[in-house]
């Protein structure tokens, strides 16, 4: 496999100047200054998990050369920096730290490639990859990006149906610049530690549009670890000019396979989502049910790709019962880019013995309030403030302790092409 990552630098041998190769390019760099403070309110190590960090995100994506076969080479460039931070407070995820002294670093960065070829609608990508699958998600949650190293196959040229597929066999961390291995994330000591040597997934959508339905189905094995299926139906509803109705319900089974190195994964997740959008409003339950012996597995360093998006919590333990309801409102005929969110969760019967009981509950209230200026010198300056308060009932040696939350971004987005 190592010859296939030196494969995108051939890319840059090819007479690949044509017209479409340099129109249809892009150039755009992003900078975000990001403040997070997740303040503890129980017993833990550290008072607060707390920075203050800029950092800047350039993409340089090109088109395709002529040709029945086109190719083209995609460019990521990243870079972090401590604004404030120090080693009496747990890291967040946005900047490096020293795994001895805790010590936040002052900066870091990378530059990262991405081949691509391209034959009809169906297109490899070789490289740097950002998946955003049900069954894997390269987090954009933090101040740079999560990313992932493999090959990556999107098949378009059957009409209403969108086929993908991947290879992967290293990570990159939100706050590193180094490839490591991939591994199971072990919150509240739910499986044995273990990393893998690579990981391959297999799925998509088909729009039934005449009703308008999506079946989706994706199977993803992390080898020697566990392999995971999903199931999925949206329904979107058109009621009348002013309000929509979209209904999803998910299942996934997940299981421990090959070598079973985590020990037991036996995970059955069903999860419905209800939104109903009536002009500027938007409505959102939602719930997760999960059944067998063992929490939902999910991979370390980001978060899994389900439709219940918590900041504290995470809400994915053994046998817990979830119930969470979102309101959104956008001020587009009042204030237009001013939005607002606020979203309640709980959930209930937690088996965890080792975290204090077989009936454990957690639940977690969320604020989200954010502007984009829309004209003017500082227009799609994007601003935006976040405010969570998390709690649970466990005990202290529980990794996901209650707190209250605050994050504070500050995007701007500049497209030079």
């Amino acid at each position: 496999m190592k010859k296939i990552w030196t494969m995108p630098f051939l890319l840059l041998t090819i007479p690949a100047f044509a017209n479409s190769f340099i129109e249809d390019s892009t150039v755009e760099l992003t900078a975000r200054n990001f403040y997070f403070d997740r303040d503890y309110t129980d017993v833990s190590a550290y008072p607060a998990a707390k920075d203050w960090s800029q950092g800047f995100i350039l993409k340089m994506n090109s088109g395709y050369t002529e040709g029945p076969i086109g190719f083209g080479i995609d460019l990521l460039g990243t870079a972090g920096f401590k604004l404030h931070g120090d080693a009496k407070h747990a890291g967040t995820g946005n900047i490096p730290r020293d795994p001895i002294t805790n010590e936040p670093q002052g900066s870091y960065g990378e530059l990262r490639y991405t081949g691509k070829i391209k034959v009809g609608k169906t297109d490899l990508r070789i490289g740097t990859l950002q998946p955003m699958t049900p069954v894997l998600v390269g987090s954009p949650a933090r101040l740079l990006p999560q990313t992932y190293r493999g090959v990556a196959l999107n098949v378009k040229d059957i009409s209403q149906l969108d086929i993908q597929a991947s290879y992967i066999d290293k990570v990159n961390h939100r706050d590193s610049t180094d490839y490591e291995k991939i591994k199971l994330s072990g919150v509240n000591g739910r499986f044995i530690p273990a990393e893998t040597s690579h990981l391959y997934y297999v799925g998509g959508n088909y729009d039934i549009q005449s009703v308008p339905l999506r079946l989706t189905s994706f199977y993803m094995d992390v080898h020697d670890i566990f392999r995971q299926t999903l199931l999925g139906l949206t329904y979107k509803y058109p009621i009348n000019e002013n309000n929509t109705l979209t209904s999803q319900i998910r299942y996934y089974v997940s299981r421990d396979s090959g070598e079973s190195n985590a020990g037991l994964v036996d995970n059955d997740l069903i999860h419905a989502h209800v939104e109903l959008k009536h002009k500027e409003h938007k409505f959102i339950v939602s719930t997760f049910h999960h059944q067998g012996e063992t929490a939902f597995p999910y991979l370390t360093g980001g978060e899994p790709g389900v439709l219940i998006d918590t900041w504290t919590g995470e809400f994915l333990n053994p046998k817990e019962k979830v119930y969470s309801a979102r309101y959104e409102y956008d001020f587009k005929k009042y204030v237009p880019g001013l939005r607002f969110m606020t979203r309640y969760t709980k959930g209930t019967n937690i088996y965890a013995p080792r975290l204090g009981g077989t009936n454990l509950k957690e639940d977690e209230l969320d604020f989200d309030i954010g502007y984009t200026i829309q004209s003017g010198f500082l227009k799609n300056l994007a601003l935006r403030a976040r405010y969570a308060i998390y709690d649970n009932n466990m005990l202290s040696n529980a990794n996901i302790k209650p707190a209250n939350e605050t994050r504070i971004n500050i995007d701007y987005t500049w497209k030079f092409k």
